[in-house]
């Protein structure tokens, strides 16, 4: 397989040159690593190799390399990055902003893989990393073995080289996001619109459809909805997790994630999450019978362990004939699609635990 390393090196001259005309973050960067004292600290790029330096900028430039615009193809003939954007439009700042789902230390966390009920098996840091170039990138795995997960891979070990003798990376603060107060009410996406014209609609535009730097290839601000988003079987198609990583760090020019003082109202979140999630976005029609089948190691059938803001088919639980809980997809769901879009989730959440209950689990 070849692999364009002068690329690559062409992309961090870039990077370097436009890093600074980029728009400017509420949260200054270089306070980072005051925020993570005394567990960690950002490792000195310029400690990189060369694996390392291409595999930050794959991440930083992901499309560029590996979208419909590259000359590389997965093996069905498809791009491996289905819509337009990279790693760091979900981890911002390349994966090391607070509260932003940074990786600062994936790469311990998943030294030890971890069972993923939605995926049914153990996942590793390779297995974690396609899940999000099949999910978040809309696109397709790469190969295990080749030289572009080696890069990526090495650039989350050197960001992991960061964690400070005598702490483990479970005591690395910020890791997820701040979650917002849960609503007893449904999110309300025509609420949500107005505060997307007042506080989103000036960076990401009126249709969504973010600022494109053709020069790089890459997203200044990324897509929220439309084909070049992120896919609605990914995380953040689900409103628990992308309102999470809206109330964290948006409006980007105004959230200092070190102040919590900055963060919009979590109602303001909910509403305005669930008009980006009211849009149009890719999907790839197999994870309906692909996700959350088979059994877990508990012995407990994954579909009982469905993400209550899973919106496709095959939403859990259903109910059969005689009104009793079942998993069987052929019986209609319990609740309408709507409501696992926007929620209220409370009583989702109640009925899976009475379901379990009720066959056995």
């Amino acid at each position: 397989m070849s692999h364009h390393t002068s690329r690559y090196l062409l992309g961090l001259a870039l990077t370097a040159t436009t890093a600074s005309v980029l728009a400017g973050s509420g949260t200054d960067p270089e306070d980072f690593n005051a925020f993570y004292a005394p567990a960690y600290e950002i490792p000195d790029r310029q400690l990189m190799n060369e694996s390392e330096a291409r595999g930050e900028e794959l991440f930083h430039s992901t499309y560029r390399y590996l979208g419909a615009e590259s000359s590389q193809r997965a093996p069905n003939g498809k791009p491996y990055v289905g819509n337009r954007l990279a790693c760091t439009n979900c981890h911002l700042d390349d994966g090391t902003r607070p509260y932003a789902v940074p990786l600062v230390v994936a790469a311990l966390e998943y030294d030890n893989p971890q069972f993923s009920a939605r995926e049914n098996v153990a996942r590793d840091l390779t297995i974690r990393i396609n899940g999000c170039f099949e999910r978040s990138l809309a696109g397709e795995m790469i190969p295990p073995d080749s030289q572009w997960m080696h890069d990526l891979t090495a650039y989350l070990e050197f960001l992991a080289t960061g964690l400070k003798p005598g702490y483990t990376w479970q005591q690395v603060p910020g890791q997820e996001t701040r979650k917002p107060l849960a609503l007893t009410r449904a999110a309300d996406p025509v609420r949500g619109a107005t505060i997307y014209e007042e506080r989103c609609r000036s960076c990401h535009q009126e249709d969504g459809s973010g600022v494109w730097r053709e020069d790089e290839k890459r997203f200044r601000y990324p897509a929220l909805w439309g084909p070049d988003s992120h896919g609605l079987m990914a995380g953040m198609g689900r409103l628990n997790t992308a309102a999470a990583l809206v109330y964290s760090n948006m409006p980007y020019d105004k959230v200092d994630v070190m102040d919590a003082r900055t963060l919009m109202t979590p109602e303001d979140a909910w509403d305005v999450t669930a008009y980006l999630l009211s849009k149009d976005r890719p999907f790839n029609p197999r994870h309906i019978t692909e996700d959350w089948v088979g059994v877990g190691p508990d012995g407990v059938p994954n579909e009982l362990k469905r993400a209550v803001d899973a919106s496709y088919d095959h939403t859990m639980p259903r109910k059969d004939a005689t009104g009793a809980w079942s998993i069987d997809p052929s019986d209609p769901p319990a609740f309408p699609r709507s409501q696992h879009i926007y929620g209220p989730f409370q009583p989702i959440t109640d009925a899976l635990k009475a379901a379990r209950q009720w066959l056995g689990y």
